[in-house]
């Protein structure tokens, strides 16, 4: 016991010097407009600002989110003046005056480039709000939490199925290129994900008798619709929540151990003790499946595998490699088996030697199999939507890593201070 307890102080102490001393302040050194009001849309290697880069909701909720998170744990000015500014952009620069809603992409003026209406966007700017209210107390982000999330229970929530619709109109219409469904399908287990991501999270500040409705509802689709009979989830479903013949051969690495641990984390917040009981065996067996089939010897995190587990893609991306550390560390927490807490050993000393930046600061967008980092897009094995040579763009934020350090410090904290370790 005594050197698991070592371990953990050990640990704390590099996570939360990642946090601190490379991302957020990278975040902050880089990312900033220094002529502008807002934040770069895109920034390369170098830490230059890439002219003309577009800018994006989601990018600019996953901002306020970090830094929302790290001002209430830290107390910090600097962090509260960066949740401050994204929050006013947020408001000022994306928000839709006259249908309501976020638009998904503004050009490097500020200029409305796309005004879709993404429901995965929206589901952002529901979260990151929650935490900005969290920390801010503010009724008036409240009310507009309030305000959104009634908005997007009349415009997207479906009226005649289970689940949410993907993507919408400026004013609202269906719109039927979805871009979370590679094939076109009317519903995506990521936008359920993050919808269920900012329910709880909405819930856990409003306890609001619709909201915990909603929650419930979104916690049963995946246990009973999403989540495979062996711990993968599902990716994309038609109008009646079947999954898609094309889909069922995919395995998500990524967003399977990312979801075992914010499944769990929901299940808390709710409080339905027969959902709680569900989920708690649900997160190990998506835990172990990810271990099974999805983890490289070295703790790296591989992207996906098709054709039902016989073509593998290999890869590293950044954003797997952080979810892997906080779901084997939820998996760890559940079970007190020290095999995950060595699991999440070996995924970070694969991060530390292999995706961070250690000269120029922050994460690597992905790395090979080896550990050695895509500079270069190559032309045969494309990213989705992000780029291997810019270090924030569209869906490079510090979300993931970020929170994942939050983490992981909190779970160890938490389990210190219960004395279990």
């Amino acid at each position: 016991m005594g050197n698991l307890t070592n371990e953990l102080i050990d640990y704390r102490k590099r996570f939360e010097q990642e946090l601190l001393d490379d991302i957020l302040f990278y975040w902050m050194k880089y990312g900033v407009e220094e002529k502008g009001n807002g934040f770069y849309g895109a920034v390369d290697l170098n830490g230059t600002p890439v002219p003309g880069a577009k800018k994006s909701c989601v990018l600019n909720a996953r901002i306020l989110w970090t830094f929302s998170a790290a001002a209430v744990i830290y107390k910090n000015s600097s962090f509260a003046q960066i949740a401050d500014k994204a929050f006013r952009v947020l408001q000022e620069n994306f928000s839709d005056a006259v249908h309501g809603g976020y638009f998904m992409e503004l050009n490097s003026d500020n200029a409305v480039a796309s005004d879709i209406k993404h429901t995965y966007a929206q589901a952002f700017v529901i979260y990151s709000l929650n935490k900005y209210y969290e920390f801010s107390k503010s009724e008036k982000v409240l009310n507009i939490i309030k305000s959104l999330f009634d908005l997007l229970e009349e415009r997207a929530k479906d009226k005649h199925n289970s689940g949410y619709l993907e993507a919408f109109t400026r004013d609202w219409k269906l719109y039927a290129e979805n871009r979370m469904a590679d094939n076109n399908e009317p519903k995506s287990m990521n936008t359920h994900l993050h919808v269920m991501e900012a329910y709880a999270s909405l819930y856990k500040v409003w306890k609001d008798d619709q909201v915990k409705i909603r929650l419930t509802e979104l916690m049963t689709l995946f246990i009973e619709n999403i989540i495979r009979h062996d711990g993968h989830l599902g990716i994309f479903f038609d109008e009646k929540f079947i999954e898609s013949e094309a889909s069922k051969g995919i395995c998500s690495f990524g967003h399977d151990i990312e979801a075992s641990w914010l499944l769990w984390e929901a299940a808390e917040i709710l409080g339905n003790d027969e959902i709680i009981n569900k989920m708690k065996l649900l997160s190990i067996k998506m835990a172990d499946a990810v271990e099974r089939v999805g983890l490289d010897k070295d703790g790296g995190l591989f992207l996906e595998s098709t054709r039902f587990g016989s073509h593998l893609r290999t890869n590293k991306h950044w954003w797997l490699q952080a979810e892997t550390l906080v779901g084997f560390m939820n998996a760890f927490e559940l079970t007190r088996d020290v095999r995950y807490w060595g699991i999440v050993k070996l995924a970070w000393n694969f991060i530390d030697h292999h995706v961070i930046d250690h000269e120029r600061g922050e994460w690597y967008t992905k790395v090979n199999r080896l550990g050695v980092p895509f500079l270069i897009e190559p032309e045969d094995d494309p990213s989705p939507y992000y780029r291997n040579d810019w270090k924030i763009d569209p869906w490079k934020c510090p979300y993931h890593n970020g929170r994942a350090m939050m983490e992981l410090v909190h779970r160890i904290n938490r389990i210190l201070n219960n004395g279990a370790a």
